[in-house]
């Protein structure tokens, strides 16, 4: 095996030389390949990897930073583009960069520009080209020298309520904070002593500006900012005055003059039903059926009967009549209206007019009806431990069931799996039902807490059969939940499973696989049993899939608990207990336990093409009082795509256990379980992207169950018993899902003894590894 990998080592290496020798084929002659730049700077916070979006001419792609993989692959095509193979390298693959001077002067001009915004008004840019045979090297440096700072710092603001705005009033008493509004948007971001910045200077006009908008000054634009700098006093520092201008009213002579800011204040608020921006130009296009007038809304609808109760509408908006304008206001009115599922092309715009020397608008709220029905079907194959199989999913869905935009979602799903060293196969069907309204269902709730949140109530059920060689069991499911919000982007998520109800139950077990199985698991994962109780999950996120070439970052913690009340009251009204300790309900067994799981991620953006991910989570479950172990849904599992990739799923652990030819994916579980991934990712060429990733990871026990051994946590030797894997991947990003293949190899495998556990010095590409496809990212 090592013969045979060495040879397909020193092939690889033989075509690179090949490609390099190749590489200018396709330059022109009296022109250059661009084959590197160096980006030389003497500041700390502007090193090459943060000035090389502002360089105008990069060379070719290098895969993880190391080969120009795609350049390569344009390489291999002939000049002869009749031929298909030619034309499709071509494609998928890169052209060479042809070297442009003026791209090098112009990148020059660039980052004097990014660094005299920034205050380092004598900076030195300079650029050295170096040829050699058909490339060209390009070394940009940049020597920053002295910055200049702002000394004084002052306003000129001659409309005096703005000022109170801005700065508080006599007292110096700052106003307080809008509700919603974070504390970064009273903040100033020019101040004495810094740096003379341009762009945090412009901020700083965006600031005041969002500030302004939010207290009710609907006209006032960014351009009303102005700043005069002064230099000449002293070297390199800067007294600065900001001055904001009066409002330039116009005459109806034609001519203007300057006025006070005017605060505008919401007048009426129309809300038109079925309107649709391709059918219609303007509103004077709409010809409504109907209206309903409720106080200063007026709503306009098509039809026998508006499509989406009045009362919603009203709810969700927040351009309240009376009130002051204020732009998140109308912010918070267009993610109020998108999470309503029966609203599409939701369109907000004003008339202003001014009456007994008050400013007004009128607004005017457009809504066009989303498709109330609708019904996906879908086919996806399934490859668990290596058994491959085929599953399908039909979605039914109703957006507006009570015309208050209630989601109604009815899911069935069947599965079929062919199982080794098993004569009958896995099969699954399933089915669930599940209504979500968009507000909270509770007693003695109002509507307060719904305007201030994104609030909603699901209730569901669902019923799932499966049938294995091992055992048939049926679940019954049911719960109620409640899912809520902020209003601000990116808010934090919350859900609180107010009853979480799971009934197993298992009419056939095979006796061969019963008698193999530890007592506990018999007692808890295999017996019919109820598992009733409540949890809490909360979930932030930055990622924005609009924005991917942005730093994110995930959080996720979660808490819930089982079989407290009913332990309780089973204690209250002195149940009968069996010899273990443990009550019934109804003649089963009830699970009690505790369980939290905490996951974070972030993902670094290098560039357009590069970036790096990681993630660290771990969870922890105790079971008491009723129970001696989780129940087998409950528990945890280690390896597959989403986990260490380097063991197929409910392959690693615990501990150090090792698995024999009797082993059960029972005692593959546990109670405690740790994570770490880290993966460099890269475009590849069209669709295509690469990773190189790092896992490690466990499961343990918490108590020293039969069938387990050496499964158990402990401080002192958990560290030593972390599994670690390496391995590449390959994925197929078709924007709105991405599939991904995954090949891990064991570098360091917990249950081998002494030396053996370092797999890594002796790789097996044979046998030592696992290989997964799965939909999305692992993290």
């Amino acid at each position: 095996m090592r013969l045979s990998f060495l040879r397909y080592l020193l092939l690889t290496l033989f075509a690179y030389g090949l490609y390099s020798c190749s590489s200018t084929k396709y330059i022109p002659d009296g022109e250059y390949l661009l084959d590197k730049i160096h980006i030389q700077s003497d500041h700390p916070d502007y090193k090459s990897m943060e000035l090389r979006p502002y360089v105008k001419q990069l060379p070719n792609y290098k895969m993880f930073g190391i080969n120009k993989t795609n350049f390569q692959v344009y390489n291999l095509s002939g000049k002869d583009t009749t031929k298909w193979y030619n034309r499709f390298l071509k494609r998928v693959g890169e052209a060479p960069v042809i070297f442009d001077s003026t791209l090098v002067y112009k990148t020059d001009s660039e980052f004097e520009k990014l660094f005299i915004n920034k205050g380092y008004i004598n900076v030195d840019v300079s650029s050295e080209i170096k040829r050699n045979g058909k490339k060209a090297n390009v070394t940009y440096r940049i020597k920053t020298n002295t910055p200049y700072t702002i000394r004084n710092y002052t306003t000129t603001i001659e409309d005096s309520v703005i000022y109170e705005e801005l700065y508080g009033g006599p007292d110096n008493t700052p106003l307080q904070r809008l509700p919603g509004e974070s504390a970064s948007a009273r903040t100033p971001l020019a101040k004495e002593g810094m740096l003379f910045d341009r762009n945090r200077l412009d901020a700083e006009r965006d600031r005041i500006t969002t500030m302004l908008r939010n207290r009710g000054y609907y006209a006032f634009e960014k351009d009303y900012i102005v700043y005069d700098a002064d230099s000449a006093l002293r070297s390199n520092a800067v007294d600065l005055n900001m001055k904001l201008h009066l409002y330039p009213e116009i005459l109806p002579s034609g001519n203007y003059m300057e006025t006070l800011h005017r605060k505008y204040y919401f007048n009426k608020v129309y809300i038109y039903l079925d309107y649709n921006p391709l059918k219609m130009a303007n509103i004077n296009d709409y010809h409504a059926t109907d209206s309903i007038v409720s106080g200063d809304y007026t709503i306009y609808y098509q039809g026998k009967r508006p499509s989406i109760r009045p009362k919603t509408l009203i709810n969700n908006s927040f351009l309240t009549p009376g009130r002051n304008y204020a732009q998140m206001r109308e912010e918070t009115t267009y993610s109020a209206y998108s999470t309503l599922h029966a609203l599409n092309n939701v369109n907000i715009h004003y008339d202003n007019f001014i009456r007994n020397d008050s400013a007004f608008l009128n607004s005017y709220i457009l809504t066009m009806p989303a498709q109330k029905q609708s019904a996906t079907f879908s086919v996806e194959g399934t490859n668990t431990e290596g058994d491959l199989g085929i599953a399908t999913l039909v979605n039914l869905s109703h957006r507006n069931l009570f015309r208050g935009s209630e989601t109604f979602n009815f899911k069935i799903r069947g599965a079929y799996e062919a199982i080794s060293n098993f004569s009958n196969p896995y099969l699954e069907l399933g089915g669930e039902a599940s209504i979500r309204i968009p507000k909270f269902i509770l007693p003695f709730t109002g509507t307060s807490f719904d305007r201030r949140k994104k609030t909603s109530t699901e209730f569901l059920v669902s019923y799932n059969y499966q049938t294995r060689p091992e055992y048939d069991r049926t679940i019954l499911s049911g719960g109620v939940r409640y899912i809520w919000q902020g209003r601000e982007k990116q808010a934090a998520r919350h859900q609180f499973d107010l009853l979480d109800i799971n009934y197993v139950y298992l009419p056939r077990i095979d006796s061969v696989f019963e008698n193999r199985l530890p007592s506990s698991a018999i007692y808890f994962g295999y017996k019919n049993q109820f598992i009733v109780g409540m949890g809490y999950t909360y979930t932030h996120s930055t990622l924005d899939p609009t924005q991917k070439q942005r730093d994110a970052h995930s959080f996720r913690a979660s808490v819930e608990s089982a079989g407290n009340a009913l332990y309780g009251l089973s204690n209250l009204f002195n149940a009968k207990q069996d010899s273990k300790g443990s009550y019934k309900l109804f003649e089963t067994y009830y699970a009690q336990f505790v369980k939290g799981d905490v996951d974070y991620s972030k993902t670094i953006v290098i560039d357009k093409n590069n970036s790096i991910a990681w993630r660290i989570g771990g969870g922890i479950g105790f079971p008491y009082g009723n129970s001696e172990g989780l129940p087998f849904e409950k528990r945890y599992y280690s390896g597959g795509a989403n986990s260490v990739r380097a063991w197929s799923v409910r392959e690693l652990g615990p501990g150090g256990y090792h698995p024999t030819d009797s082993t059960t994916f029972f005692e593959q579980s546990g109670d405690i379980k740790l994570d770490f991934n880290i993966e460099y990712r890269t475009r590849f060429f069209w669709k295509l992207e690469a990773a190189a990733f790092i896992d490690a990871g466990n499961i343990w026990t918490i108590k020293n169950y039969e069938g387990q051994e050496q499964g158990l946590f402990k401080f002192d030797t958990f560290y030593k018993q972390i599994a670690v894997g390496y391995g590449l991947g390959l994925r197929l990003d078709f924007d709105f899902f991405l599939v991904r293949f995954d090949c891990g190899w064991k570098a360091y495998n917990p249950e081998k003894e002494g030396s053996e556990k370092w797999a890594i010095l002796k790789p097996n590409f044979r046998n030592n590894w696992a290989w997964h496809i799965a939909v999305g990212y692992p993290f």
